[in-house]
């Protein structure tokens, strides 16, 4: 029996001890000194415009002088909300005014009314450049972009997507080619090869044609010293030789090097073979000598003999039978008495 009425005492002494704790709690509960910390009200969003928040900025400023008292300056941070919401055309901004609730949490007012300032200067700049005249803005910048300089700027054309269309193909068929390469190791080899071998074929083609270049210039210059030393008569003399050969190129050059001797021997040329054929021919009817003669009546055959040369000697054109006769009755128009 007495084992039966443990576990009921227990439960009844544990029931009472937490009736005496809960009413001691409450009664802690409603004492006044406990409550003398009061909550801390949540801060709304104040929504506004620009001419608002500009007053209230304004008004914030005066309210922050050197000799404001510390209420005021509480009274003034109590009101302040979390943010200021700004709606605008453009869009819409938010302000936080968690700095300038700690400067005058710290009792700042200095740094807070500097901040207030710094932000009004900032919503009027923002004002007078939103207040600019958007038509007119637009007429400028069309009125820069229609100079010529951007002409060029368009959107693409019809034709331009086309070749932007080929390039990207042609681009994919490459990565096509050679992006398998790795998986074929002889391949790539060869490949490099034939691009190395045909990269040296073009540098030396190039060489060679340079060569060539230099080899016509070479002989120019060593006929100039062979062109002193024979009269108009010799020059005749090796022409007809090379007609005789079927050389009709070197009979060409032969004739028209005896036409300038001639005028060098009758003073309608000066003695001096540094010149080019053209000079040759500019110095017909406009002589640089005072004692030279002026006869434009040269000026037709050996115009005639200076186009043949340059376009048969120097440009290694084929010259026929017809060429060589006709370069010989120019010679005679030139004054050289042919048999």
């Amino acid at each position: 029996m007495c084992r039966l009425r443990e576990p009921r005492l227990s439960t009844q002494l544990s029931l009472a001890l937490l009736a005496v704790l809960l009413l001691g709690r409450c009664a802690a509960a409603g004492t006044p000194d406990e409550q003398a910390v009061p909550a801390v009200p949540v801060s709304p969003v104040a929504v506004t415009d620009l001419p608002s928040l500009s007053d209230e900025l304004r008004r914030i400023s005066a309210n922050l002088g050197k000799d404001a008292p510390p209420e005021k300056v509480q009274a003034l941070r109590n009101s302040l909300p979390d943010q200021w919401s700004i709606k605008t055309p453009e869009r819409d901004y938010s302000i936080s005014t968690d700095y300038l609730r700690r400067q005058l949490s710290d009792k700042s007012p200095t740094n807070a009314k500097l901040w207030v300032d710094n932000l009004q200067n900032k919503l009027s700049t923002y004002s007078q450049t939103g207040n600019l005249d958007l038509a007119s803005s637009r007429a400028q910048l069309d009125h820069i972009l229609a100079a010529q300089e951007f002409a060029a700027v368009h959107p693409p054309t019809s034709w331009d997507l086309f070749r932007r269309r080929v390039a990207l193909w042609f681009a994919r068929l490459l990565g096509r080619i050679f992006g398998g390469l790795y998986r074929y190791p002889i391949g790539g080899q060869i490949l490099f090869w034939l691009i190395l071998i045909a990269g040296v074929g073009f540098i030396a083609l190039t060489i060679f044609r340079f060569l060539i270049g230099r080899d016509r210039i070479d002989s120019i210059k060593s006929e100039k010293i062979i062109v002193a030393s024979r009269t108009w008569q010799e020059w005749v003399r090796l022409a007809r030789d090379a007609a005789a050969r079927n050389d009709f190129r070197e009979a060409i050059h032969s004739i028209y090097w005896a036409g300038i001797t001639r005028l060098e021997d009758a003073g309608a040329l000066p003695m001096d073979h540094s010149r080019t054929p053209r000079e040759y021919l500019s110095l017909v009817s406009q002589p640089t000598l005072p004692e030279q003669p002026s006869n434009t009546a040269f000026r037709e055959p050996l115009s005639i003999l200076t186009r043949r040369l340059e376009q048969i000697w120097y440009g290694r054109r084929n010259a026929a039978p017809e060429d060589f006769r006709d370069s010989l009755r120019q010679l005679e128009l030139l004054g050289c008495q042919l048999e």
